[in-house]
């Protein structure tokens, strides 16, 4: 059964919201904006804080986070009741609905102890988490059949590619939790005048860049064989622009300098690139489905025949 339109769009929309979500929490850590509200759900036992910075973007956070909460509830709430024997749109829908209380729960702690680093990191992963479930639910209501034209080989590099890239995001949470942002000052692409100068913090550093440089390799693959005609064209292509953009953050974010104007920006910049390159590849694998092993790509039996 295809969802209706006004199904997808609401998913679309929740996907969309969940993805200004982890944009606006990457405003919040780089401008240390998490305790501009000292409470919880309340800010300075307001509804709506003092016109000051930090508790304005704060409120702004949690206010995307109630929108977010709504929509996904909806749409669950809609797969269950209308589509409930499509699996591909009901796991995920019920897969975030599920993570909305855990990720609230975390946010709340993060408030109540002070930004501790590996809260933040954990909460950060966990949105990541809960994106790829409204992308999922997107993706596989607007996929038209069981999977857009794709080879099997294609399909499986495309679940590895995104498989990388939760673990890049990871490393990248643990770099932030870690204060390793800077662990290799200005340098680039060595670490202080070195490989990985300058102990566990420049490791850190460079092994996130590592698994960067390797989801870089994969997304050019993924690119080179949907043009090939082994996967979709744009869905195909997309992670290749968005981690090269990515890519470019992090270098400018480096050699920038924390001292610089530019510091500021740059990391918001990069915190909002990992949630779309992650989206882009969560959608990618939505649009060509699970792998099979007894699947048969539309495209090489049109071409058999």
């Amino acid at each position: 059964m295809r969802p209706t339109q006004g199904f997808r769009l609401l998913a679309l929309a929740a996907a969309l919201s969940a993805w200004a979500l982890v944009a606006v929490g990457g405003i919040v850590r780089v401008t240390e904006s998490g305790l501009g509200c000292p409470d919880w759900p309340l800010c300075e036992g307001r509804l709506v804080p003092a016109q000051q910075k930090e508790p304005l973007i704060e409120t702004s956070h949690r206010w995307v986070a109630g929108l977010v909460t709504v929509l996904v509830v909806l749409v669950f709430v809609w797969a269950w009741r209308r589509y409930r024997a499509r699996r591909d749109v009901v796991v995920p829908a019920l897969a975030a609905v599920l993570l909305v209380p855990v990720q609230a729960l975390l946010g709340a702690i993060v408030v109540w102890l002070e930004l501790p680093g590996w809260i933040v990191g954990v909460h950060f992963v966990v949105g990541m988490l809960f994106l790829a479930a409204t992308v999922l639910t997107a993706g596989a209501a607007w996929r038209r059949d069981a999977g857009l034209e794709a080879t099997e080989g294609y399909v499986r590099l495309a679940w590895s590619a995104t498989g990388i890239g939760l673990v890049v995001v990871a490393l990248g949470a643990a770099v932030v939790s870690a204060g390793a942002d800077d662990a290799c000052g200005e340098d680039w692409p060595g670490c202080n005048g070195e490989f990985a100068g300058g102990g566990a913090s420049a490791w850190l550093q460079v092994v996130h860049r590592s698994g960067a440089y390797v989801l870089a390799g994969l997304a050019v693959s993924l690119a080179v064989q949907a043009w090939r005609g082994r996967g979709p064209r744009l869905a195909g292509t997309a992670p290749l622009a968005v981690v090269v953009l990515q890519i470019v953050f992090g270098v400018s974010l480096v050699l920038a300098g924390e001292d610089s104007a530019a510091h500021e920006p740059l990391a918001i910049l990069h915190v909002v690139g990992a949630g779309t390159v992650w989206a882009a590849l969560a959608a990618l694998v939505a649009l060509v489905g699970l792998p099979k092993h007894d699947r048969i790509p539309g495209m090489l039996a049109a071409r058999a025949r």
